[in-house]
C-alpha cells in the first residue's frame, strides 16, 4: 500500500514529496525499477521535455472549470512535474542545486515547473555545445 503525504514541503516551495512506495505488485516492480535507474543526459532531456510539455498543457486547461477537473482526475499539475528521487537528483544537478538529504531514490517528488525548465534549458545547452 502506498502512503501519500500531499503538499508536504521538503525544502521550501521548490520540491514537494507526494508519497513513498509501500508494498507493490510484481507487475509494477519493473516500473519502479526503471524509475530508480539514472538516465543518461539525452534520455533525461527527453524525459524532462515530456514532463514539461504535460505541465504546460495542464496550465492551458487550468483556465476553465472542465480543464481543472480533467487535471485533478488525471493527476496532472500545472505547476509541478512528478519525478522519482533519482531523477530529481539528476535534474537539480543541472541547475547547480544540491537536493535535500531527505530525498531518496524510492521517493516520489514534484519539482516546480520553473526549476524543471531551467534544468532542461541548461541540459539542452550542454548537449548542443557537445554536439558541435
Amino acid at each position: 500500500m502506498t502512503s501519500f503525504q500531499l503538499d508536504t514541503l521538503i525544502e521550501g516551495p521548490m520540491i514537494r514529496k507526494t508519497g513513498s512506495r509501500g508494498s507493490v505488485s510484481i507487475s509494477s516492480a519493473l516500473s519502479i525499477a526503471v524509475d530508480e535507474v539514472p538516465l543518461d543526459e539525452v534520455e533525461l532531456l527527453g524525459f524532462l521535455h515530456f514532463r514539461i510539455y504535460t505541465a504546460v498543457k495542464a496550465q492551458g486547461r487550468n483556465h476553465w472549470f472542465g480543464g481543472r477537473i480533467f487535471n485533478a482526475l488525471s493527476g496532472q499539475s500545472p505547476i509541478y512535474i512528478p519525478l522519482s528521487g533519482t531523477h530529481l537528483r539528476q535534474t537539480l544537478s543541472f541547475v547547480g542545486l544540491q537536493p535535500p538529504e531527505s530525498v531518496v531514490a524510492q521517493g516520489r517528488y514534484e519539482l516546480r515547473l520553473d526549476y524543471a525548465q531551467r534544468a532542461y534549458d541548461a541540459l539542452k545547452s550542454k548537449l548542443d555545445a557537445e554536439s558541435k
